[in-house]
């Protein structure tokens, strides 16, 4: 039997689609569920990581239903930017996931501005200073949730997270850790300078 389709899975902001498309780009057959967000403060955003992957779970199996899955050769996964969770050492989420729209790092990234120099962070990570990255939100969990904070054991966006509870390996492609605001875009890895700076462990990031 040919392996003529490709499934893209599309993890948004509201929901999660899973398409399958053939050799042509055609669209051959679709499955979508939704990922509810919550708004726990002013100006925050969060999102359940079960979620992330329970949407995606649902929508993969509407789609098997309408397609032979035989015919799969590959996956690939699209996802919202800028989201990301932190997780334990079984890949349980230690709280909500933090999505792109929160601004809760206003403090944090204006500080590391002055302290770090903007002009610094653009040019490792070709990122302008601003409250988007999630790296400005790790600084954030650092300074009001500690303890949790240090408990993690891997740090991942969404991309990231997926590719885990898909595949079993916790690793993620550059155009998904570019987002974050840590990578060394000349070397395409981590920047272990930012890293060092926000205080997190290399260590807890994804390999790429």
């Amino acid at each position: 039997m040919a392996t003529d389709l490709v499934i893209g899975i599309d993890s948004s902001t509201s929901a999660t689609k899973a398409i399958a498309w053939d050799g042509e780009g055609r669209a051959i057959a679709e499955g979508r569920a939704p990922i509810a967000m919550s708004n726990p403060a002013p100006g925050q955003f969060e999102q359940d990581p079960a979620e992330w992957w329970g949407s995606t779970e649902t929508a993969l199996q509407q789609l098997a239903a309408r397609i032979d899955v035989g015919r799969v050769a590959a996956i690939g996964i699209s996802n919202q930017r800028e989201t990301f969770g932190v997780f334990s050492k079984d890949g349980e989420a230690l709280r909500p996931g933090i999505v792109w729209l929160d601004e809760r790092a206003k403090a944090q990234y204006r500080r590391f501005g002055q302290s770090f120099g903007a002009d610094r962070v653009h040019a490792i990570s070709g990122k302008p200073l601003d409250v988007i990255p999630p790296i400005y939100r790790m600084l954030w969990l650092q300074e009001n949730e500690p303890e949790l904070f240090g408990r993690a054991d891997k740090i991942t966006e969404v991309h990231g997270y997926l590719t885990h509870r898909l595949t079993g390996n916790w690793t993620t492609s550059t155009a998904s850790a570019d987002p974050m605001g840590a990578l060394d875009m000349r070397k395409k890895q981590w920047s272990g300078e930012i890293l060092e700076a926000v205080g997190v462990d290399p260590g807890k990031m994804l390999n790429l």
